[in-house]
């Protein structure tokens, strides 16, 4: 999930009173298969990833993609990683893709993959050769889908779910556009927001605004306490 979603169309710097309407966890999860999946139950664009010599071009694509995707095909990490290093160790890539991406991350989609990347960590390969569907291809979403056979609800109980990533999503009422936006805050943030809502609780002539600020080159949100000089947008919920 992109952090500070829904935010990026707001203008830095630029002042708007809300009201948060609640503030949730939220997981994401990977399916990961309880049954190791052998070799020639693999994909074409993940065989041809092992057979094909390593070339300088998509050598860290290749990589990534084959850890995420051997993660979620049930390998244990010591025999995934025995493959993973036997496939790129002439490519020079760095242990450190493995570690990220070896059932941390979402093997890519096809469609996806069947993009026209620059490079990582933009995962499309169009161009490398590695994609090359057979008539099982058409019928799937993802190389996973086409390992296991995952074609109905009841095949996805052939795996478990290991959460990768919880988020804070801060619900809030724009009062400027009159829609309800979605903010991604971390546990800092949301620590911050809870006590500037309890001193707006506790003094009803305070108000919260939102606004972006630009740290190290990146939108973080800023929530500020205003207090009132006159009447202004509030919800029934937050004045009774």
């Amino acid at each position: 999930m992109p952090r500070r979603r829904s935010s990026s169309r707001l203008i830095e710097g630029e002042e708007i009173p809300i009201s948060v309407l609640r503030i949730e966890q939220r997981e994401e999860t990977l399916w990961i298969s309880s049954v190791p999946v052998p070799v020639d139950e693999f994909p074409p664009c993940i065989r041809n990833m092992i057979s094909n010599h390593p070339t300088e071009s998509g050598r860290h694509r290749r990589a990534a993609i084959l850890a995420a995707f051997l993660g979620q095909a049930g390998w244990n990490r010591d025999e995934a990683k025995t493959l993973w290093k036997r496939v790129v160790e002439r490519s020079g890539t760095s242990a450190k893709i493995l570690g990220k991406w070896f059932q941390g991350l979402h093997c890519p989609l096809c469609a996806r993959m069947m993009k026209e990347s620059k490079g990582y960590p933009v995962m499309g390969i169009a161009g490398l050769g590695y994609c090359v569907p057979d008539k099982k291809c058409s019928q799937l979403n993802s190389p996973i889908e086409y390992a296991v056979g995952l074609r109905t609800e009841e095949d996805w109980n052939k795996g478990i779910r290991k959460t990768i990533l919880t988020s804070n999503i801060a619900h809030v009422f724009n009062w400027l556009s009159g829609r309800e936006i979605e903010i991604e805050i971390t546990d800092y943030e949301r620590k911050s927001l809870e006590a500037l809502l309890a001193e707006c609780s506790a003094n009803r002539s305070k108000s919260i605004s939102f606004t972006l600020s630009k740290v190290r080159g990146k939108f973080q949100p800023k929530f500020l306490i205003r207090q009132m000089s006159e009447p202004s947008g509030r919800l029934l919920s937050e004045i009774i």
